[in-house]
This record gives structure tokens, sequence and C-alpha cells, in this order.
């Protein structure tokens, strides 16, 4: 059987893909496609294949023929299709998702989201799926280090801090700095026996801790916690004679405050306690003082980095950290006498 087809077939379905990409890169500015010849020449192929491909664009109504005039790609496709991966959409990662997407449609732009679920595996097919679809570029936070670009403009969000040496483009929070008006807060309170106590990760807690290991007088880091781990914990804040907890992440501060609170402990007169994320902080039973990043404007930034790669390849890269805010509840108070 002759593989002619399926040879021509493959031709279009190419030549599809590359129109996408040029479509997502605002290649064509004022919205009109090249002429049928103008293809042919430029990407070396037949009038059949240029017209399948074509079909295949009206297809997907990203673009339509207007007779005696030519193509057009359609109207409400005017600025960048993104590829945008997270690892989670029910955490942390959502409002930074509604920043891309706000400022993306400020500028006729869309989205196209995967979620990755921390599994390095569904990453790379989330990523390879984006860029087989024709993104213009790729908004990403990535489990692991980036080791390839896939040949085109990537920007990590809450990603690249963690590596001095990353060349990648990305906007990040600045952790150590949010840890830092964690503890100083405490400080100016009066505290002067600090503790730390996290759920380890390979990103956010290790700035956390860079930030606020040398006032701090103990120091604990258990996986997921259960009530039983908040407990054990609470032991030792009391043993180290600790006032003042800054807490990694929410639910753990939660947790801990719960412990602290069913044993009679008064919070804030006793023991104050600071979460890190502000997620849910403000739901618990004592409103929890929270560091707070600026997730949405990390998302929004994240776009702007993006748009300007595709106007400007050859400008040099930029790299944007943002000091998460401190908001204060009514988890923290003076130091006890």
């Amino acid at each position: 059987m002759s593989t002619e087809p399926v040879a021509r077939g493959q031709k279009a379905r190419h030549l599809a893909d590359e129109l996408r990409r040029g479509i997502a890169g605002l290649r064509w500015p004022g919205g009109k496609l090249p002429t049928e010849q103008q293809l042919v020449v430029e990407q070396g192929v037949s009038l059949n294949t240029v017209r399948r491909a074509v079909d295949l664009l009206v297809q997907d109504g990203l673009v339509y023929r207007r007779q005696g005039s030519g193509m057009y790609i359609a109207d409400q496709v005017v600025g960048p299709v993104v590829g945008v991966a997270v690892p989670s959409m029910t955490y942390y990662y959502p409002r930074i998702i509604v920043g891309i997407e706000r400022e993306l449609a400020e500028h006729g732009g869309q989205m196209m989201l995967r979620s990755t679920e921390w599994d390095q595996a569904e990453e790379r097919q989330a990523l390879e799926s984006l860029v087989k679809a024709g993104v213009a570029g790729l908004i990403v936070a990535p489990d692991e280090p980036v080791h390839d670009d896939f040949g085109l403009p990537m920007v990590l969000v809450e990603r690249g801090l963690e590596d001095p040496a990353t060349v990648h483009e990305f906007v990040g929070s600045n952790h150590a700095a949010g840890a830092r008006a964690a503890v100083n807060h405490l400080k100016s309170l009066g505290h002067t026996r600090i503790g730390y106590l996290e759920r380890p990760g390979p990103h956010t807690a290790p700035q956390v801790y860079a930030g606020l290991k040398d006032d701090v007088v103990l120091t604990r880091s258990t996986e997921r916690w259960s009530t039983a781990d908040a407990d054990r914990l609470l032991d030792d804040v009391l043993g180290a004679d600790v006032t003042g907890v800054i807490c990694f992440a929410d639910r753990e501060a939660n947790l801990l405050l719960t412990a602290a609170l069913a044993r009679g402990i008064e919070v804030p007169r006793q023991l104050s306690v600071i979460s890190y994320d502000d997620e849910v902080a403000d739901l618990s039973d004592v409103p929890l003082t929270a560091v707070s990043p600026a997730k949405s404007e990390v998302g929004r930034l994240a776009v702007n980095v993006l748009r300007a790669r595709l106007k400007h390849p050859e400008a040099p890269r930029q790299q944007i950290s943002l000091v998460p805010r401190l908001i204060i509840r009514e988890s923290t108070g003076p130091a006890p006498s």
C-alpha cells in the first residue's frame, strides 16, 4: 500500500502546527496570513498541503477565509497563546493562575493550563503537550530544575531564587525576606526565644529557613504533620521556653495552634504564632498573622516578562523577586513577662 497519502497528511499537520505557533507568537500582527502561494514557497510544500493545513486551522476556529481577499486570523486570537504548567490547582497556585489569566486577557492572549500534580513524568508530558499544541511560550513552576527549554521562551514562577546560577527568566517570591519580616515582627514585640517549625520541601522551606536561621533557638522539620506531630512539637516549643513560633505552612501552623488551645495555652498571650503562605491563615480559631507572598502579582509579572521576550528575543533576561508582605492578625502579641 502506498504511503504517499500518509506522508501528505503528516506534512499538512506539521505545517498546521507551524502556523499555530506563528499565530500564537504574533508572527502576523496585522491578522492576515501569507497567501497560499507565499506559504508554498516559504515552507517548500505543495499547494494541496497548504490548503489541507489551513483547513485544519479553519476547523479549529483559528483562521477563516475571505473570498477574494485571503486568509485571516480569527478576531479572538489577538495575543499570544501561553502554556501554563503548575504542580497544584488547589493550594497556592490558583492565585498565580488568576494573575496570569487576567494579564493575558488585558492583552488579548489566551492560556492553556495543565496541572502536573507534583509528578515529574506528568510535568514532562504536560510541557510536551503544550509545545505540540503550538503555544508561543511557557510559564512553569517545575518540580525539578529545568534542563530543557523546549525551544520556546520560558518563564519560571516561584522558582529560580533557590539557584543563584540559573540562567532562566523567573518571577518569584523572596521567601527569605518574607521570613525576615516575620522574625523582625516577633522581635519588635519583645520575643527573644523564637522557634521555627516546618514541613520540608525543596523550594520554599529552605529559603524561609535561610531568612531566620540566625535568630531562632529551636528548629524542627517534620514530614506531613499529624495531630500527634503537632502535640510533640508543642512539647519541644514549651521545653525550649519558646514564646514565638514561625510555621511553614498554614496547615502546620493551624495544627500547632489547635494543639496549644487544647492544652489551655492562650494565643497570643502565652504563645505567638506566625504562619507562612497565607492561604487559609485567616480561617483559624485565632486568625493567624501570616507572611503573604504576592501570588497574583507573580502571575501578572510572569506574563509581562514572557511578552517582552516574545517581542524582543535578544534582550537581556529578567529575573524578578518580590518581597512578601506580613499580614498582622490576632495570633501575635507582646512576649509574656
